[in-house]
């Protein structure tokens, strides 16, 4: 009885003491750091070039089996969204090669004027590509990836020798601030999205 004792005295003393090591802590003024700062090979992502746009393997390893998707756009908020869809809806895009018993594959999607219109939108420099990491997000129960065409990367060069650079206005700080970082990723496609059938 004694030793219950002493055991239940130990035991609330030692949840006290860790109560007390773990501090109270607010969020506000903290900034979520943004995953463009990393490496981020293995991340899903989406290039644009002046003439064609390439998700990566990351991209189509999110959605298993699925060969086509609608690319929607808003024009104010610079942000497009990749949705899943079957092969015979209203303007669907093959973003994979392969299928059936064969692994899907990423493929380049020629849009000379699709590219013309992004790059026109976000006034980038056509000699110049631009490479954006997606984030899971969801409408109505849907499963999408959203990428906001503001958090790019720049890349310089050939194949061989290339340099990436991130916008200017990001070395004043590390991120989104915590409060609103959930907010950057919530959507509703009735609010201005637009969808594309130029491939």
């Amino acid at each position: 009885m004694e030793n219950n004792s002493l055991e239940q005295i130990f035991n609330n003393t030692e949840s006290i003491e860790e109560q007390e090591e773990n501090d109270v802590v607010d969020l506000a003024g903290y900034q979520v750091t943004r995953a463009e700062f990393f490496s981020h090979t293995k991340e899903p992502a989406i290039t644009i070039w002046d003439t064609r746009i390439k998700f990566n393997m990351a991209c189509l390893r999110k959605f298993p089996g699925v060969t086509h998707i609608q690319i929607l756009i808003h024009p104010e908020q610079k942000r497009l969204i990749i949705r899943p869809c079957p092969p015979d809806a209203p303007d669907s895009l093959r973003w994979a090669k392969n299928g059936g018993n064969k692994e899907l594959q990423n493929r380049d999607l020629l849009c000379r004027i699709f590219a013309a219109k992004v790059f026109d939108l976000m006034g980038w420099d056509r000699q110049y590509r631009y490479k954006m990491l997606g984030k899971p997000a969801a409408c109505n129960g849907e499963i999408l990836f959203l990428f906001n065409l503001t958090d790019f990367e720049l890349f310089v060069g050939g194949a061989k020798k290339k340099s990436s650079y991130l916008p200017g206005e990001w070395r004043d700080y590390f991120g989104i601030p915590a409060e609103l970082h959930e907010d950057s990723y919530k959507i509703d496609i009735a609010d201005g999205y637009i969808t594309t059938d130029q491939a």
